[in-house]
């Protein structure tokens, strides 16, 4: 799997995620060719692969044939070329692009009317604006969904974001920072914003929040034991007095969800028993073993010399990555030595299917062993949607289950 890390210490906004990724190596007219679909004039896209601090990356930016107004519109009457939700909505659905591009747009859009439909105490219906509704903001969400989908990731995670402090100017006067839009789409998530009080100016921009909450799977620090495949830096446009860039990390990802074609196999079996080690570092020693790629680690209560109650690590993995596992566990275990054995396992064939929800795209593990066929929702794809939608687990399981027995009556 494809895994895109945005390290997001500059902020992030939708100019600057798309240079990101056509850095990291996006044909350029391939990425022109696909948001023709849009079916929208008026604008020109440009691309420049720059050094900033010495440092190389690539500036994007959508160049209007008009002048472009930014800021919230609270009345359109003297406004001939605001855009309500409604308006944005048509505009995509009507397009060429693929029904995951369009949904994914538009639920950006939504969440980003709702935020200011709070901001402003107005209906949502009822919102005005130019800088989400102009054309550029519209090309750069869609454009940032074309992009990730060109690049093939199958996840994205993302550090803490940094936004800015102080104030800015937009049409209709002056803006604390965080932007209210950007603070209230913050409402009922965990996403990690720390504030710079060195920079004085606007970091996250509504679109950047946007998108991170419609892409962003988690946050955290960057893989440890993911391979890295390709780094890419996006430049903003924002003069900060530092360097202002997003910078995206693209790596291999060995995760569940990988298709199987054999019905055994052989795999190694590693353990050790502990009885001195907090809960809470057992628990990171887990999530270290996970993200290295092994098949499961689980715990066993056990009773160990002296009455102690303790827990017995297990570790299953491929043979050829005994080495990889065991340092591990000599690294984040309190233990001083680990036993192993090589054992045979039947198994069910399995590969991965996608189904298209209300709730946006969840794969489905697909599990076959003669008659015997289990269809599964992968839960981090579930997990994901519910806190999009802001709605419980089950509710999404039970569209997910709705869609399967569709796709089986059809």
């Amino acid at each position: 799997m494809k895994t895109l890390y945005l390290d997001a210490f500059s902020g992030i906004s939708g100019d600057m995620f798309i240079g990101a990724l056509l850095d990291l190596g996006i044909d350029f007219e391939h990425f022109q060719a696909e948001l023709t679909k849009l079916h929208v004039h008026g604008y020109q896209l440009e691309k420049r692969r720059l050094a900033k601090n010495s440092i190389y990356g690539t500036s994007f930016d959508v160049v209007l044939n008009h002048e472009k107004d930014r800021g919230f519109v609270e009345s359109a009457a003297h406004h001939h070329d605001v855009r309500h939700l409604d308006d944005i909505r048509t505009l995509i659905a009507s397009s060429d692009l693929s029904d995951k591009i369009k949904k994914q747009s538009i639920d950006v859009f939504t969440e980003i009317a709702r935020a200011e439909a709070v901001v402003h105490q107005l209906p949502v219906e009822e919102v005005h604006f130019h800088e989400v509704g102009a054309l550029d903001s519209i090309v750069d969400i869609v454009g940032s969904f074309i992009a990730l989908d060109l690049l093939g990731v199958d996840e994205v995670r993302a550090s803490e974001l940094s936004d800015g402090s102080g104030f800015i100017q937009v049409a209709h006067g002056q803006m604390p920072v965080p932007v209210p839009a950007v603070m209230q789409m913050r409402v009922g998530t965990h996403i990690p914003i720390r504030q710079r009080t060195d920079i004085r100016t606007e970091l996250i921009t509504p679109t950047g929040m946007g998108l991170v909450k419609e892409m962003v799977a988690a946050f955290g620090p960057v893989p440890e034991h993911d391979l890295l495949l390709k780094t890419g830096y996006g430049f903003g446009k924002r003069e900060t007095g530092t360097f202002n860039a997003l910078r995206a990390l693209l790596f291999e990802t060995k995760k569940s969800g990988q298709t199987v074609r054999t019905d055994h196999d052989s795999v190694l079996l590693i353990e050790a028993n502990l009885d001195d080690q907090s809960g809470e570092s057992l628990a990171f020693a887990m999530d270290q073993l996970i993200e290295a790629g092994a098949l499961d680690v689980f715990f066993t209560p056990i009773y160990m010399k002296k009455n102690r109650p303790s827990c017995k690590l297990s570790v299953l993995c491929i043979p050829e990555e005994r080495e990889v596992f065991v340092d591990l566990l000599l690294k984040h275990t309190s233990t001083i030595g680990v036993r192993y054995q090589l054992m045979q396992r039947s198994i069910m064939k399995r590969c991965f299917k996608t189904i298209d929800t209300k709730f946006g795209a969840i794969r489905i593990k697909v599990a076959r062993s003669g008659s015997v066929v289990r269809e599964t929702a992968e839960y981090d794809d579930c997990a994901q949607a519910a806190r999009r939608h802001r709605v419980s687990l089950s509710e999404v399981e039970r569209e997910v289950q709705r869609q399967l027995i569709l796709t089986e009556n059809q």
